[in-house]
């Protein structure tokens, strides 16, 4: 992909490349954000499988020529496999979960919801694939579910049954993401990507035979064609994100995402985060920050040599 630069000189010092990837990690959350904005704003006027289905031909369509110049159709087919399907099922029922809550719930509190994953990817990762999680990060889980709460706030008049949904989502996501890491190494990421694209505009079809579809105006058609490029950015910058950075050092800055996702929602949407909001954030966030220090001392430790 052309936005994909060649990776650092190795005389580069570390924390250069950290400083890097730290930029560019906040700038990508920034823009997923936005692509989350666009979608949202068109959602007054076209039926949520509509808007699936144009964002996802729009992305496939961009997409196209760029697999045809790297890997080609052919390998794309080739490197269909069960985990590719997982992640798929996965990426199509969490998008629908996400958007349908996205359309009805402010962006900051949404958003704040799907910072559970790793949360969820903790949880997930000793469930399912025998990981040792100690008590300090089974702690920091449920501390994060108590922040959602707080944002959510079931029992109250602010509560939205659009907002298990949202948590539903992640559930998905991570099923999205496990299946990822399973995925041979030998498939190029643009194929995962294009079929990814694909496959989301035919759910977004398929849904759309529920619906009662609109002829789209210029304006939605151009919002839908600046979410599809601002996702597609935004994986091209996470890609840049992790070149030659320390993952430790990098990762805690995607928390990013709630701050932008407060500042477009105040924005483009005139959504103003309630206290509850910032206080659930604030605690889903450095529920989330905890994690990754235990991670990176429990890496620390296991590769320290024994005394």
């Amino acid at each position: 992909m052309a936005l994909i630069s060649p990776a650092l000189p190795g005389g580069t010092h570390v924390a250069d490349r950290n400083l890097r990837g730290i930029f560019l990690m906040t700038v990508a959350m920034g823009v997923f954000v936005l692509n989350d904005t666009f979608t949202k704003t068109v959602s007054d006027t076209l039926p949520t499988g509509q808007i699936i289905a144009l964002r996802g031909a729009i992305a496939t369509l961009i997409m196209l020529p760029i697999v045809m110049s790297t890997c080609g159709i052919a390998a794309v087919a080739r490197s269909y496999s069960r985990p590719i399907l997982i992640r798929n099922v996965s990426e199509i029922v969490a998008v629908i979960l996400f958007l349908s809550a996205l359309f009805r719930l402010p962006l900051a509190n949404v958003t704040a919801i799907l910072q559970t994953l790793p949360l969820a990817m903790t949880a997930a990762a000793a469930i399912f694939l025998g990981e040792r999680v100690g008590w300090r990060r089974w702690t920091a889980a449920c501390v994060g579910l108590a922040g959602i709460l707080l944002i959510i706030r079931p029992g109250t008049d602010a509560f939205s049954w659009w907002y298990v949904s949202a948590l539903i989502s992640v559930i998905f996501i991570t099923a999205r993401d496990l299946a990822t890491r399973m995925i041979s190494a030998e498939t190029p990421t643009v194929a995962v990507t294009f079929l990814t694209a694909a496959v989301v505009t035919g759910a977004g079809c398929l849904l759309g035979t529920t619906e009662v579809w609109v002829w789209p105006d210029i304006d939605a058609l151009l919002r839908l064609g600046a979410a599809a490029v601002l996702v597609l950015l935004g994986y091209a910058l996470l890609i840049e994100t992790w070149r030659g950075v320390e993952v430790s050092a990098v990762a805690p800055f995607r928390y990013a995402v709630v701050l932008w996702a407060m500042l477009f929602g105040y924005l483009f949407l005139g959504e103003v985060p309630s206290g509850w909001t910032i206080m659930g954030s604030a605690i889903v966030v450095g529920a989330g920050l905890y994690t990754f220090h235990r991670e990176r001392q429990r890496k620390t430790a296991a590769h320290s040599p024994a005394t």
